[in-house]
């Protein structure tokens, strides 16, 4: 890993996970090492942070050591809000399906549930001076019909969510709506940006005959430029039926951003107790990625100390049917990526590439973006 990175203290792993969740909130990246051992045990969790960020990672350590004493309170609600959970949904049952999986996945992190709706504001549709004209007398009555109507839907739709809460006594998640006017792509991103989720869920519903306006295309879109995590939930996963993701495979491509990916990834499948499947693709098995990988164990066997994680090398021709092959033969519940754009496994990371993975694979795609964090 060529960045250096600096222990900002070690804690209980409860107090690691908090501290973790605050200096995301401060978009300030970190990783938890050791994090798998018992709660209170002894040399317990530390939590790395780039060098560069130490600093303002030791004033807001010292700000969490404060809360934590007097007011833990304060402490435990940053990490409710480092795990929300936005959800962009239309009026398409593959939107309600990624609500349903977003819920699978708030169960077990104890998280809140945001529904949002995008819809586009009439006054950007472009229209020729006379229908612009006729269309503008009844413009305010046309978006207020427009806002009532999606209202309504959201409201329904957050209610069968509260149904299914209640159905199977799930504590500790609570599910809101709100719509936003705007194009939805640049919507999507400017609510995230205010309501700072810890993931956001998608239903893509598009295929390539359906256009660049399909919702996959919006899907891919925001993997492309939103930082926050993404799981993209495809139309041929039935998420109401199928469990919590128990097995997860994670496509390296050797990048450093990778090891940042991985402990987040660890993060994100604890709750489930999931098993990870660290897996490199390539045409041809070179001795330099035998040499990557066994720094991607070391670092796994001694920062992360993950029991449950496998890695492995693969050879094959075509990355993509060599991945989905692997999922099928692996019963894996999710494909978990970062952005690359550099390594043989570019052609994974491209946008159109990602398009097609979003149209072609049965389970959920976890995303994770490979460029610098934007605080």
């Amino acid at each position: 890993m060529k960045e250096k990175l600096l222990n900002l203290g070690t804690l209980t792993q409860m107090r690691a996970q908090l501290l973790s969740a605050m200096l995301e909130r401060h978009g300030i990246e970190s990783i938890m090492v050791h994090a798998n051992k018992i709660e209170g045990a002894v040399g317990g969790v530390d939590v790395l942070v780039r060098e560069e960020d130490f600093l303002e990672a030791s004033g807001i350590l010292d700000d969490f050591k404060s809360a934590f004493g007097t007011k833990k309170q304060m402490a435990v609600e940053y990490m409710r809000l480092a795990r929300r959970i936005l959800v962009p949904v239309d009026y398409s049952l593959h939107a309600e399906n990624a609500a349903f999986y977003a819920l699978n996945i708030a169960a077990a992190m104890k998280s809140d549930i945001m529904l949002l709706n995008v819809y586009l504001d009439p006054n950007l549709n472009p229209f020729s001076h006379l229908e612009t004209f006729t269309f503008a007398a009844n413009l305010e009555q046309i978006t207020q019909e427009v806002e009532e109507q999606t209202e309504k839907w959201l409201k329904a739709m957050a209610q069968k969510l509260k149904d299914k809460i209640k159905e199977k006594g799930i504590k500790g998640v609570n599910v809101f709506y709100d719509l936003a006017k705007d194009n939805i792509v640049s919507g999507i991103l400017e609510y995230t940006r205010e309501y700072k989720p810890g993931l956001v869920v998608m239903g893509p519903r598009g295929n390539k005959l359906e256009g660049l306006w399909t919702f996959g295309s919006i899907t891919a879109k925001v993997i492309e430029k939103l930082n926050v995590p993404i799981i993209a939930v495809p139309k041929g996963f039935d998420a109401i039926t199928r469990p919590a993701p128990k097995r997860i495979v994670y496509a390296t491509g050797f990048d450093e951003t990778d090891f940042w990916s991985l402990s987040r990834l660890a993060t994100f499948a604890h709750p489930f107790d999931a098993q990870i499947y660290c897996l490199h693709v390539s045409e041809t098995i070179e001795k330099q990625e035998e040499a990557n990988m066994r720094k991607m164990r070391k670092f796994i066997a001694e920062n992360l100390g993950l029991a449950n994680i496998e890695c492995g090398l693969l050879e094959c021709l075509d990355l993509q049917l060599c991945l989905e092959d692997f999922v099928k033969e692996k019963e894996i519940d999710i494909v978990a990526m970062t952005t690359h754009h550099r390594n043989l496994f570019t052609q994974l990371y491209r946008p159109s590439q990602t398009r097609k993975m979003l149209f072609h694979t049965d389970v959920p795609l976890l995303v994770f973006h490979a460029g610098p964090y934007v605080k």
